[in-house]
C-alpha cells in the first residue's frame, strides 16, 4: 500500500535549512560544470510539464465543504505557480467572496460586477481593466466588497464570466464557496475541466472532504473526480497525531499516487498576507508545482494552437 509522506519524516513541517551543494562548489573551484543534480533535474521535468501547451481554456475548480482549510491559498499559491512557469495567461476568479484579493496583493477597485456590466468587452486589453497581476503574472479577477455591495452572484454570472475568459486565459482558476448544492456550483462544475479539493489535517476536515467526493460522485460528477488532486494542507505547525494519520492515508488511497499533493505547514502562507512565491518554503514550492504538473498531465493532448490575445 503506499503511504503518503505524513510519517516518514521526524518533522514533515519544519522547514530544512539551506542545502550545501558540492556541485555549485565544485564548479567554483574547478570550472567543471556537472550538470543538474537529481532535484534539480526534477523540478525542470515538473517545469516541463506545467509548461505543456493548450488549445484552450482548462478551467480548474478549487473546492470542499469544510472551510478553514486554505483553499483561498492553495488558489493563490497555485496560480501563482502556473503563472510563472508558463509564458501565456493565468487568471483566478473568487467565486467565494473570501479573501483572495488580500492573499494577492495589487488592488483594482473593479471587479467580477462590473467586467459582467460591461457587454463591449471582446479584447484582452478590455479584461485586463478590471484584473489585478502580481509579481509571478497571475491575474485576478475578484467579487466586489462584501460589505458594500447587495449584489449576488448566479449562475448565469458564473457562465458569462466562463464565456469572457475562455477567450483570453489558458489555465483558469476558481475559488469556489462552501456550498456544493447550489446554482453556481452548478455551473462551475459544468465549466471545470478538473478539481482540486483541498483539505488539512483534522478529523473535521477529513470527513468533509469524504462528504464532498461522495458528494460528486452521487450527483453526476463522476468525470470531474476522475480529474481531481488530493490537497492535503497542512495549515497548523506539528505533526498529524497517528489516528488523524490514518485517516489522511485512507483518504489518499481513493486516488492515484501522483495525483495526492501534501503541502507542508509554511509560516509565509500562515501570515495570512500577500503570498510571494519567492516567500514560500522550499518544501512548499516543490508541493504547488507537483500539483501543477499533476494537473498540466489532464490537459488536452492534441496541438490547437494558442488561446486568442
Amino acid at each position: 500500500m503506499r503511504r503518503i509522506a505524513l510519517d516518514s519524516l521526524e518533522d514533515p513541517y519544519a522547514e530544512p535549512p539551506p542545502e550545501f551543494s558540492w556541485r555549485s562548489l565544485l564548479t567554483r573551484l574547478t570550472g567543471i560544470h556537472l550538470g543538474p543534480s537529481r532535484s534539480e533535474s526534477y523540478e525542470l521535468e515538473l517545469r516541463g510539464r506545467v509548461r505543456a501547451p493548450l488549445g484552450s481554456a482548462f478551467p480548474i475548480a478549487v473546492l470542499n465543504l469544510k472551510g478553514g482549510v486554505g483553499k483561498t491559498s492553495v488558489v493563490e499559491a497555485l496560480g501563482s505557480t502556473f503563472a510563472d512557469a508558463r509564458t501565456d495567461r493565468v487568471i483566478a476568479l473568487d467565486l467565494d467572496g473570501g479573501d483572495l484579493a488580500d492573499r494577492h496583493g495589487y488592488e483594482n477597485q473593479l471587479s467580477l460586477v462590473d467586467l459582467l456590466a460591461n457587454r463591449s468587452v471582446t479584447r484582452y486589453p478590455d479584461v485586463r481593466a478590471y484584473t489585478r497581476r502580481n509579481r509571478a503574472g497571475l491575474e485576478l479577477l475578484a467579487l466586489p466588497n462584501y460589505s458594500d455591495t447587495d449584489w449576488l452572484l448566479n449562475r448565469d454570472d458564473v457562465r458569462r464570466a466562463f464565456s469572457i475568459l475562455r477567450n483570453h486565459y489558458s489555465v483558469v482558476l476558481m475559488d469556489c464557496g462552501k456550498a456544493l448544492k447550489s446554482a453556481v456550483t452548478e455551473a462551475v462544475l459544468s465549466e471545470a475541466r478538473a478539481l482540486v479539493v483541498v483539505t488539512n489535517a483534522s478529523v473535521d476536515a477529513i470527513e468533509k472532504t469524504r462528504t464532498t467526493i461522495k458528494w460528486l460522485s452521487k450527483n453526476g460528477y463522476r468525470r470531474q473526480i476522475e480529474s481531481t488532486v488530493l490537497a492535503i494542507n497542512h495549515t497548523e505547525q506539528g505533526k498529524a497525531s497517528g489516528p488523524v494519520s490514518n485517516r489522511l492515508q485512507q483518504l489518499s488511497d481513493q486516488f492515484a499516487p501522483e495525483r495526492v499533493v501534501n503541502l507542508p505547514f509554511d509560516r509565509h502562507v500562515h501570515q495570512g498576507q500577500e503570498i510571494a512565491l519567492g516567500q514560500l518554503g522550499k518544501r512548499g514550492s516543490r508541493g504547488y508545482l507537483e500539483m501543477a504538473a499533476a494537473l498540466a498531465d489532464m490537459f488536452p493532448r492534441r496541438d490547437m494552437g494558442t488561446p486568442a490575445h
